[in-house]
């Protein structure tokens, strides 16, 4: 066989095996990276979910956290997976829990005396989520000197190979929290920021790299790429740069760009039928879509979510915008249904569906259960757990994983607890 020939088997094979995981992903009860099985906050169906619960009431069990961080946790049959961040000792680390006990199974000390000096006051030292393959965890922590460090591990703990991924500029010391998304057997990991932008692929087996693409940058950005299948191809698709790309999973190849939006994001899209969603940033304010076939931009409105990821519900689509306010747009053609208020506090966690309810946290530790409604927002409950949230709740086998901190009465003392709320 020639070597073209070859190479175009083999690309088939892969892109064959990216259809098959957006397909396999979806069934397992597992929650395998950032934005869930689907890769759009959308959890499994058929799930038994509370709508309230307390720090006694529906609790499954709880467990400490040691150290600070925003991930949030990725499950794989008995197992949990996070990362933390201990700033006294400046170590970054890798946590496994087990899904059924909460018990601490082990962790592993990635990074020692490698914390960068600044970060934003919002941000932490551990705010990238881990990827799995279902065998592996892949772990990635922004260190001293403007580096990307990512990390292959067993379910054990036992680190596979680790590697420089590059450089990431963040602008006014701000810190990192994209994710690593996992594609087949590449591990694809985005830095956007100044001068040396990119979005670049490394071999799962063995942290070689597989392809980067340079990403012109004029500002540090923090959105996490997702894979997404659209009009039947599958594309990794990133927001920031003041537009919205998608790229060959196998070669990093530009498939299309679509300008709009603005320098800095920090989330994901979400897409419908061949039309991408997305939203942001700073320092504009604008959420729109994308006809990916015609590459022109079907509308817009003036309304921002930041960090907050949206959420698609039948022809709807949801999302939290700054302050609490909650917009319920048509995904056709921007409608906006209608537009309220939560009770006001800051948003960084994305919100969930599952079980028929959209499940929301802000930062003060309240999480609202919202039932989808075309007429109002219909909030069904608010719940207090801790009191800070920053990591996005997770919803799997009927359990809702909560990463929420609380402070001592000096108001200097944090800690932080993973709680397992089911019925």
């Amino acid at each position: 066989m020639d070597s073209s020939l070859l190479r175009l088997v083999s690309s088939a094979f892969a892109l064959l095996l990216s259809h098959f995981n957006l397909l396999f992903a979806g069934d397992s009860g597992d929650w395998p990276n950032w934005r869930g099985p689907h890769g759009n906050g959308v959890a499994d169906s058929g799930q038994t979910l509370p709508t309230e619960w307390s720090e006694t009431k529906n609790v499954k069990w709880k467990a400490p956290i040691p150290g600070r961080g925003h991930s949030t946790p990725i499950v794989i049959g008995d197992r949990i997976f996070l990362t933390t961040a201990r700033e006294k000792e400046e170590t970054q680390s890798a946590l496994c829990y087990s899904f059924s006990s909460g018990e601490l199974l082990w962790e592993n000390v990635l990074v020692e005396d490698r914390l960068p000096e600044r970060i934003h006051k919002k941000n932490t030292h551990a705010s990238s989520s881990v990827a799995t393959d279902g065998k592996r965890i892949f772990v990635l922590f922004f260190v001293k000197g403007d580096r990307l460090h990512l990390f292959s591990l067993d379910f054990d703990g036992n680190e596979l190979w680790q590697i420089d991924a590059g450089r990431f500029y963040p602008e006014q010391s701000f810190g990192y929290g994209s994710s690593p998304l996992l594609v087949g057997n590449n591990v694809i990991v985005s830095a956007e920021s100044e001068g040396e932008g990119f979005i670049a692929a490394f071999n799962a087996d063995s942290g070689k790299e597989v392809w980067r693409t340079k990403r012109m940058a004029a500002r540090s950005s923090f959105g996490t790429p997702v894979l997404a299948d659209i009009n039947g191809s599958s594309q990794v698709v990133l927001n920031g740069a003041d537009r919205v790309a998608a790229y060959d999973p196998n070669s990093g190849t530009e498939i299309w760009s679509v300008e709009g939006g603005d320098p800095l994001i920090a989330n994901t899209v979400l897409w419908k039928d061949g039309v991408v969603f997305a939203s942001g940033g700073y320092p504009g304010i604008e959420t729109w879509a994308i006809d990916v076939k015609s590459q022109k931009i079907l509308w817009s409105s003036p309304a921002k979510c930041y960090e907050q990821s949206m959420l698609i519900v039948g022809d709807q689509l949801y999302g939290v915008a700054e302050g609490g306010l909650v917009y319920c747009w048509d995904t056709d053609d921007g409608t906006i249904h209608w537009r309220e208020r939560l009770t006001k506090g800051p948003e960084s966690a994305s919100p969930i569906l599952a079980g028929g309810y959209i499940y929301h946290a802000n930062e003060r530790g309240k999480i609202f259960v919202i039932k989808p409604n075309t007429e109002k927002l219909e909030l069904v409950a608010e719940n207090q757990l801790g009191e800070e949230i920053f990591a996005t709740p997770v919803i799997c086998r009927n359990r809702i994983l909560i990463r929420s901190a609380k402070y001592d009465d000096d108001g200097e003392s944090r800690s932080e607890t993973l709680y397992s709320i089911g019925l």
